[in-house]
């Protein structure tokens, strides 16, 4: 029995080792790409609407202000003046956020503004995904950007995200760098690393061709691409998925080359970590939800081995309370469990500079820790498809 799980153990791990591998081949592949030099590429002769930027938002009110700010702010407004547009789309908050924004509009008329207020009786479903839908149907932009309200982008967002669109006509979507900031407690750093190790995995499965994973808080893609593919149909009552779903339906109808991830520092976007257990667990389960409607086996595929992989682990762990045979398998297992944070810990490292984030070995363990328990609960209750999100009650 020792024999069978250790050839076990060295099988999965084998594989996972070659994953890590081809994360950071891909990471440095990413890593070389320089931002796009963005005032020669954008066409300022043309006179219609040329970016829309939608923002699906619940009970966000406390929150919002910063991404506001941010959008008044933004350089692209400076070459296209009154030629880009806000569509915040307000999915029934029971806050007053919609009034909150309207007021802030009215504040600055030289950006086109429009509040778009959800009561039910709209045809997309009470989610996120829906609110998103609907305002991609209300937008007028040549290209669509998206955030979530409680994500606050630089000045240089909009341009950066957009010039991969404007320079290269077979661009269809591109993917945004996403961070975890402000992040104070212990908690919340180990958090924020764990985040960007996800972050940086979509950057880097992106540039081998074979995109993962993508981030609703920051992606762009054109508007005709997203009407002629019609991506949310087969999914739409589904209340995950704006990101990655669309992604995938992109990549495999127009190929590999047709999904970007953006190289551009100013690209960046912070979004605040979730502060309590059970928000950040119900957050996940949200994530892992729509796994089941991804249109790429082979990404569900890796997900589910990944995830076997950490069964074992814990299993063999527990091994150590039967006998002899059970220790044996114990060691095995911690010394995988080891080998694995080793391996996570190397690509994390190598992903901190471009994402402004500093971190020892002590808080890279510490991640790896508790990693291991989350991963498990998070992948059944996913599979299981409840969960909680902005007080509404979801079964997938």
């Amino acid at each position: 029995m020792i024999l069978v799980w250790w050839i076990l153990m060295a099988v999965f791990l084998g594989l996972y080792a070659i994953m890590i591998l081809r994360f950071i081949r891909g990471w440095r592949l990413f890593i070389r790409g320089l931002p796009l030099d963005r005032s020669s590429r954008m066409d300022t002769e043309k006179q219609e609407l040329l970016l829309s930027v939608v923002v699906a938002v619940r009970n966000e009110s406390l929150r919002m202000r910063p991404l506001l700010e941010a959008l008044a702010a933004q350089d692209f407004g400076l070459a296209y003046k009154r030629r880009w547009e806000v569509v915040w789309v307000d999915d029934e908050s029971t806050d007053g956020s919609a009034g909150l924004v309207e007021a802030f509009a009215r504040e600055h008329p030289d950006l086109l503004w429009r509040v778009l207020r959800r009561n039910g009786s709209d045809p997309y479903p009470s989610h996120k995904k829906g609110a998103v839908a609907m305002g991609i149907a209300a937008s007028q932009g040549e290209w669509i950007l998206v955030t979530d309200a409680d994500c606050v982008p630089g000045i240089g967002w909009c341009t950066a995200m957009t010039a991969a669109l404007a320079g290269n006509s077979t661009v269809e979507f591109v993917a945004g760098p996403v961070r975890l900031a402000p992040c104070g407690s212990l908690w919340l750093r180990s958090q924020a690393l764990e985040f960007m190790s996800l972050n940086a995995i979509a950057a880097s499965s992106i540039a081998l061709g074979q995109p993962i994973i993508s981030n609703g808080g920051n992606m762009a893609f054109r508007r005709r691409t997203f009407r002629e593919l019609n991506p949310y149909a087969d999914n739409i009552k589904h209340p995950g998925g704006d990101d990655d779903l669309l992604m995938h339906r992109i990549a495999l109808t127009y190929g590999p080359d047709a999904v970007a991830f953006c190289a551009d520092p100013q690209a960046m976007v912070d979004t605040p970590p979730v502060g309590a257990l059970r928000e950040f667990l119900q957050q996940r389960i949200r994530w892992i939800s729509k796994q089941s409607a991804y249109p790429d086996p082979w990404v569900s595929g890796i997900l589910k081995a990944v995830w076997l992989m950490q069964v074992m682990i814990a299993v063999g762990l527990l091994a150590i309370f039967f006998g002899d045979c059970g220790v044996g398998i114990a060691w095995i297992s911690l010394s995988a469990w080891c080998i694995k944070g080793l391996m996570d810990g190397l690509f994390t490292r190598s992903a901190m500079g471009f994402y402004g984030i500093k971190a020892g070995w002590g808080l890279l363990t510490l991640t790896h820790l508790w990693y291991l328990p989350y991963t498990l609960y998070v992948g059944l209750m996913g599979y299981r498809g409840q969960f909680v999100w902005k007080g509404r009650a979801y079964k997938t």
